[in-house]
């Protein structure tokens, strides 16, 4: 078997992986994630079976800053962030030749010096989860990681919000939101305390994707208004 062939087998035999690590997102609420325990646990006996080496054969550097943001208690603290790019090869031992790299992308924030380390191990898991197609049970976009307000240390804060369309000619409070526009609504709904399902009723809509320019920026005036 080539390489493409014995990772097949191995995508065959390794499966769904479970969620078993309980991640605290802060306000009392949390999510199930799938660790890097037990990804390496399900696919270490299947690549020793079928003579796979996987290892990160090169690491690049995108991204490093030192952010501020304001805590629940009002004090700012300091936060490190590091965005790495990770080429993960996968080599056929029979054959070391012949071998296929998988690049992933990876953040990690850390408020002391493990930044960089949650991103590589990010970018490894990551990287086997997807050349070997493994399912969690769901969709990893359903799980919204911890919001914070972040700044550039020692730069000035560019607000969050999109702004409100400057007239073109036309009258903008017909136009559909856009996907941004949306984000910023449930955020500012979280850090208000009002239901989101609340603020739709008031305008007869269904979901926020529905709202208009115009209910948009009448609600996100209202929620600010909200003490």
């Amino acid at each position: 078997m080539n390489i493409y062939e014995k990772m097949l087998k191995a995508t065959e035999e390794i499966g769904v992986v479970a969620k078993n690590l309980n991640i605290e997102a802060g306000r009392g609420k949390s999510y199930k994630a799938v660790s890097e325990r037990d990804i390496i646990d399900a696919v270490k006996p299947i690549e020793v079976k079928y003579g796979i080496y996987s290892y990160p054969v090169a690491r690049e550097l995108v991204e490093s800053e030192k952010l501020e943001s304001e805590g629940y208690d009002g004090k700012i603290k300091t936060t490190f962030y590091t965005k790495l790019k990770t080429v993960y090869r996968f080599v056929d031992i029979a054959k070391p030749e012949d071998y296929i790299d998988i690049t992933s992308y990876a953040v990690g924030m850390d408020s002391g010096d493990k930044g960089d380390g949650k991103a590589m191990t990010y970018a490894d898991k990551y990287a086997l989860m997807k050349a070997y197609k493994i399912s969690t049970g769901d969709d990893p976009d359903k799980e919204p990681s911890p919001e914070e307000r972040y700044k550039k240390k020692g730069k000035s804060e560019k607000t969050e919000v999109p702004p409100f369309p400057e007239d073109s000619g036309h009258d903008p409070s017909g136009d559909p939101v856009s996907e941004s526009h949306v984000t910023a609504l449930f955020k500012s709904c979280d850090e208000h305390g009002v239901p989101l399902q609340k603020v739709l009723d008031a305008y007869g809509l269904k979901t926020a994707a529905e709202m208009n320019m115009g209910q948009w920026n009448n609600a996100m005036n209202r929620l600010r208004a909200t003490k």
